[in-house]
């Protein structure tokens, strides 16, 4: 009967991830409007919360996409909103370059070269907007796209395993890489001479770290890198860490670190809070099924 039971089980698990799976028409218009989405199972687990309390969470399967969105999807969303006529969701979801590094105000979002690198400076607003747009394009009957929750992403970044961790400072990958040795994410390298011990302890020097910062902005070669650069996680996620940090349905907060934080930033915890467009914030979306 256990073994019957855990049969039952095993097919009810299976069937709930295919039933996500689109068909081959979605899969083509998402491809040119966005990009390529992987399965993310399903999963009831216990997670503590930010006061240390246990809960129990149930995640129901989604699909994530595999890259941070691309300027290239973004302009082509921006330029789509300015064909509608929908001016005041436009002035809503534009770029803001006046926030980006100066060398890159007047190239990162608009040049060629740059269309496959992961958009930054803009708000939340314009995120969710990026999202309803995709949901409208895509039909909106089916599946609908938005931001992940902050459990979604988390347990995605984990490669679908609640306990698992990637981040400097992990037994899975001590030196930000994968178990191959693969180097995985896109961060700010820290020289050991800005590095001081303390009691025992590595203390990183904060005002060599800024003034390392103020160095490297003004370098032509300082940006992310493209989305699909290094490796993906087992799951075939890329950059969930690195590169940028990503926002979340929560409005105000990003996780994983960025290309302009250092390595102990670089992990799946690692929060930033902001209340504005950051050249260090982007997002990539879910599609859950409507139905």
């Amino acid at each position: 009967m256990k073994k019957l039971t855990l049969t039952i089980l095993l097919v009810a698990a299976v069937a709930a991830t295919w039933a996500q799976k689109p068909d081959r028409k979605t899969v083509k218009l998402e491809k040119q409007l966005v990009g390529t989405f992987v399965e993310i199972p399903g999963a009831h687990f216990l997670t503590r919360n930010s006061k240390g309390d246990t809960m129990r969470v149930t995640l129901a399967p989604f699909r994530m996409l595999e890259t941070e969105v691309t300027n290239a999807s973004y302009n082509l969303f921006l330029d789509d909103l300015k064909a509608q006529g929908r001016m005041v969701d436009y002035e809503k979801a534009k770029i803001d370059t006046s926030r980006a590094k100066p060398y890159l105000q007047t190239l990162y979002y608009t040049y060629p070269t740059y269309a496959q690198y992961p958009i930054s400076c803009i708000s939340y607003e314009g995120a969710m907007l990026f999202c309803q747009w995709l949901t409208e394009k895509m039909g909106g009957e089916e599946w609908e796209y938005t931001l992940p929750s902050e459990m979604q992403w988390k347990f995605a970044a984990r490669n679908g395993d609640p306990q698992h961790h990637y981040s400097a400072y992990s037994i899975a990958s001590p030196y930000l890489t994968d178990r191959n040795g693969r180097p995985m994410y896109t961060y700010f390298i820290i020289e050991d001479s800005h590095i001081s011990r303390q009691d025992g302890r590595l203390v990183v020097l904060e005002d060599d770290i800024q003034e390392m910062i103020k160095i490297h902005s003004m370098s032509s070669r300082w940006h992310p890198n493209n989305v699909n650069s290094l490796y993906p996680n087992d799951l075939g996620l890329y950059n969930m860490c690195g590169n940028v940090a990503e926002m979340v349905y929560e409005r105000g907060v990003a996780f994983g670190g960025s290309f302009l934080d250092p390595g102990y930033d670089i992990r799946i915890d690692s929060e930033t809070h902001y209340d504005a467009p950051s050249p260090k914030i982007g997002f990539r979306v879910i599609a859950v099924r409507k139905h």
